[in-house]
């Protein structure tokens, strides 16, 4: 059933005559006649019948005007959703982030673009980039912030900007007094961690491990809060990304490794067999290139 069909069955209707619904829809009258007939095969029913130069309403026809107007509705609906989706005005989308890029770039980033999408749906999926990676490696994420993923993977990934990784000391610490803390000195030292998946500390064991040190030595924490909070009572020497400590809690300090420059290459991850031109989630990769692509 095509609902040009239902259009000019309507218009039939209230126009009251096959000839007064061709003007109206500027159709010839055959056209009329070959539209009706083939709703007619295919309901198989007569939606009209004729009384002298009268058209009429069969049983088959009152029922079907009692619908008519409802499935245009919702036709007419569908296509204008159609139409925000692809002009980026609706839509669900859903992605994936690296800490601390959720929690420190992230939030502001995304009023603005919530504020210009109101009727946009997002969601946001905060973890490691090889979960997140895989998740939109499988479809489950629109896109994601993150570290380069597995090649795979097959995914492509556009550089935006590198993230430092520095030290949290508690400020009562010996190393506390150096502006730069030498390599050979983190040898002795407990250091906190990340997660053994996590990149931040990947870079650091790359790092480090050419010089004799490895850097585990017993503690590994998931939580970025949890991590300064136990340098913050002492417990040892936290290593973060710089964000995350941009303000360091009470009787910290943050400082880097002399002569090791560890940053992490942070980017937008995509498929890139998806066409997105256009769309909501189009946008919102270009809001992420425009605001992300600037930190320093």
């Amino acid at each position: 059933m095509e609902f040009k069909h239902l259009q000019t069955f309507q218009a039939i209707i209230k126009e009251g005559s096959f000839l007064k619904a061709a003007d109206k829809l500027q159709y010839a009258q055959s056209t009329i006649t070959l539209h009706i007939q083939k709703l007619e095969e295919e309901l198989g029913v007569k939606l009209f019948s004729r009384r002298g130069k009268r058209t009429e309403l069969t049983v088959a026809g009152r029922t079907l005007q009692n619908h008519t107007d409802q499935l245009l509705y919702r036709a007419a609906q569908l296509q204008q959703a159609m139409t925000d989706l692809v002009a980026g005005k609706t839509g669900q989308l859903r992605m994936g982030s690296v800490e601390p890029v959720a929690s420190v770039h992230l939030p502001a980033l995304l009023v603005e673009f919530c504020g210009q999408y109101p009727k946009v749906r997002l969601t946001l999926e905060v973890g490691i980039t090889q979960v997140i990676s895989q998740q939109v490696a499988a479809g489950t994420l629109d896109l994601a912030i993150c570290s380069s993923p597995a090649a795979n993977l097959g995914l492509a990934f556009e550089l935006l900007f590198y993230d430092p990784i520095c030290l949290l000391i508690p400020q009562s610490h010996h190393l506390a007094t150096h502006k730069e803390v030498p390599i050979s000195l983190l040898a002795d030292e407990r250091l906190i961690l990340t997660e053994e998946q996590c990149p931040y500390r990947n870079i650091l064991e790359k790092a480090l491990i050419p010089y004799g040190i490895n850097p585990f030595s017993g503690i590994e924490v998931m939580s970025l809060e949890a991590l300064k909070k136990m340098v913050h009572h002492g417990l040892g020497i936290g290593v973060m990304p710089a964000a995350s400590i941009a303000s360091p809690p009470p009787n910290t300090v943050t400082r880097n490794i002399l002569d090791l420059d560890l940053q992490l290459p942070i980017g937008l991850i995509m498929n890139p067999e998806i066409n997105i031109s256009g769309s909501a989630l189009d946008l919102l990769a270009q809001s992420l290139r425009k605001n992300l692509s600037t930190i320093e």
